[in-house]
């Protein structure tokens, strides 16, 4: 099966120089989507084909020219994607799915990989044998299984912050499952909130399984778009809204999470792990992207939670929680006036991707 390998950034990407090695080593049949913007070198374009010509694997790279050539078929998306934004990375995912990817992997540009085969541990849809953990609160800590170099536990970034600090009676199965998603954990800096990276650093040291995981039905967490592999079979459920600040990612998995528990399909998390070196970031400005999220979540969830889905694919189910969220956001009960503002921003660029992949389908 073919597989795309789809990131943005903003600096010369001399990390997938050894991400294309272990590709050609291993030799999968993969091809690199790279999407820029505008504070992207101009020598990138030569770096990209510099790196396919020495590697002999297919690196496409798309400077914002490129992106407005393409997008010229996409008009929603065009209007409501931004510049200078990580949610550019949608375009990528597009291409690679239009270009028939049956599974794609989300990476960032502070990610190195660290396994042996990095797209075999990424493999999806063969049904596999796992452990498979429920919990009775209806969430799991998935950085639990992470060892903290001093101890201390810590939450993925989006984990809902009522549903913190509890104590969970957790069960674990071992059961054949099909996964849409798998979620490859990071050492070194790990992805969490910048709250919690204000009041500590945190540093992982080491995953402390010897095999991923899976949640079961009903058991949630989050998980981002740096080092995931997505399914072709979810792309038309997985949108990156480029108006919710650092919630992007995270409002989407929540979505696949409900329509995969629906469907019956599975997400894991473990390998292959990743050394995130974190690029410099602003954490006060990070805490302010994330602080209507944090806010709205638990909430978010809760009408996710209770959408009754009846669809038999992931296009038909993401229009029905649009339809199930058109019809709360203006409840006064749930969401104050500034919070529908928010939310119905978010709305319409689900409905945005929902046109976007029916003009493929």
């Amino acid at each position: 099966m073919r597989t795309a390998v789809v990131t943005t950034t903003i600096n010369t990407p001399v990390f997938l120089k050894d991400y294309a090695g272990n590709v050609k080593v291993n030799r999968h049949n993969v091809f690199f989507v790279v999407i820029g913007d505008r504070k992207t070198p101009l020598t990138v374009k030569d770096y990209c084909r510099g790196l396919e010509h020495d590697t002999g694997i297919q690196i496409d790279y798309l400077d914002v020219q490129d992106q407005e050539g393409y997008l010229i078929d996409f008009p929603e998306l065009q209007n409501h994607l931004m510049y200078d934004s990580i949610q550019r990375r949608n375009i990528g995912i597009l291409i690679a799915y239009q270009k028939g990817a049956e599974t794609i992997i989300t990476i960032d540009d502070d990610n190195y990989f660290i396994s042996s085969d990095f797209i075999q541990e990424h493999s999806l849809g063969v049904r596999q044998k796992f452990d498979v953990i429920h919990s009775k609160s209806g969430w799991f800590n998935v950085c639990s299984f992470l060892e903290e170099k001093d101890e201390i536990p810590f939450y993925h970034r989006g984990f809902p912050v009522h549903q913190r600090w509890k104590e969970e009676k957790i069960v674990k199965e071992k059961a054949d499952i099909k996964i849409v998603v798998n979620s490859g954990l990071w050492v070194n800096e790990p992805d969490i909130d910048a709250l919690t990276r204000l009041y500590r650093p945190v540093t992982a040291i080491k995953y402390l399984r010897e095999d991923n995981f899976a949640l079961g039905k009903g058991t949630w967490s989050p998980f981002n778009s740096q080092n995931t592999a997505l399914s072709r079979d979810i792309v038309p459920a997985y949108f990156l809204s480029p108006y919710v600040g650092r919630y992007d990612d995270i409002w989407a998995s929540y979505i696949i999470s409900a329509i995969a528990d629906h469907l019956g399909d599975s997400i894991t998390f473990g390998k292959p792990v990743v050394r995130q070196d974190r690029n410099l970031h602003n954490f006060w400005k990070d805490m302010e992207k994330e602080k209507m999220g944090m806010i709205m979540t638990d909430r978010f969830c809760e009408i996710l939670r209770k959408t009754n889905l009846t669809g038999t694919d992931y296009q038909y189910c993401f229009l029905e929680i649009i339809q199930a969220f058109e019809g709360e956001t203006t409840n006064r009960e749930i969401f104050s006036g500034e919070e529908e503002g928010f939310l119905q921003k978010f709305i319409e660029g689900l409905i945005v991707w929902h046109k976007t992949i029916q003009r493929i389908r």
